[in-house]
């Protein structure tokens, strides 16, 4: 799945350069923690019940104490099955900078006052029971604009940039008014730059940056492959830009690697 970003690269005219802003936009304040989970063999519908469940309710209990601004839960659509990495994200956003992690002494009481009547060794070995851990990683949004709903559809476009500055400031330029216009009108709800913060292993790292892209439906995804007024609200919003030059340039600020589909299965925001 590649989305509206893949059908508007296809599209290659006539190169024509445009300059970039002179300064790279500055970060939100709000960080994220995402963790790839595994379900072990024969544990997905038990693990499904238990994130419905006790997951849930620790999750809940973490944004109602305030200690996150919100919380995600995503099941990967495609790719999926044994050879995935990853068949969950769960996805802890902060309300300004990450705290320290919890330790196994106050996960007991973070627990009991989420209302879960379990240890924390108890909750741990019934979490490992079910999945582990593959990676995890803490993040920083850059730009966004729209929102997220449970049920909702995302893609996720893995980037290798060369610059990460200079590619989230082409980003802002040539894409967000397309994503702002797409909310408009209804084809998308939601889109996001997200940067890499830690592991920092320089160019060992396989990816440092993603844009994420959210549909209201699984219509609405379809529509987006296949969108025949792209070229056209393309030209309106930015008559001076050409398609082909602008895309020529993003394959010169960053590597795209690969576009995953997810559905949002759980989502809790503060009130």
């Amino acid at each position: 799945m590649k989305g509206l970003r893949a059908l508007a690269g296809a599209v290659v005219l006539t190169a024509l350069s445009f300059p970039l802003p002179s300064q790279p936009p500055s970060p939100t304040t709000g960080y994220h923690y995402v963790q790839c989970i595994k379900t072990k063999p024969e544990k997905g519908v038990e693990f499904h019940k238990w994130a419905e469940g006790d997951l849930h309710k620790y999750a809940q209990g973490m944004v109602d104490s305030g200690r996150l601004s919100s919380w995600i839960l995503v099941r990967a659509v495609t790719p999926a099955g044994s050879a995935s990495p990853c068949d969950y994200f769960v996805v802890s956003f902060y309300p300004g900078l990450p705290p320290e992690p919890l330790g196994m002494g106050d996960l007991g009481p973070a627990l009991k006052k989420a209302g879960l009547s379990m240890t924390a060794e108890e909750y741990m070995a019934r979490r490992d029971s079910m999945s582990s851990l593959v990676t995890s990683g803490l993040w920083q949004n850059y730009l966004a604009v729209g929102s997220m709903q449970k049920g909702d559809y995302i893609v996720v476009n893995e980037a290798k940039a060369v610059d990460v500055d200079e590619w989230v400031a082409y980003e802002k330029k040539a894409w967000q008014p397309i994503a702002e216009q797409l909310i408009k009108e209804g084809l998308t709800r939601g889109w996001s730059v997200n940067v890499m913060v830690l592991p920092q292993r320089g160019s060992e790292n396989r990816i440092n940056g993603v844009t994420v892209d959210v549909y209201p439906s699984w219509d609405a995804l379809n529509k987006s492959m296949i969108d025949p007024e792209f070229v056209n609200r393309w030209h309106k919003i930015h008559p001076d830009m050409e398609i082909g030059a602008t895309f020529e340039h993003y394959d010169k600020l960053r590597n795209n690697l690969t576009a995953n589909l997810f559905r949002v299965d759980d989502m809790i925001s503060a009130k």
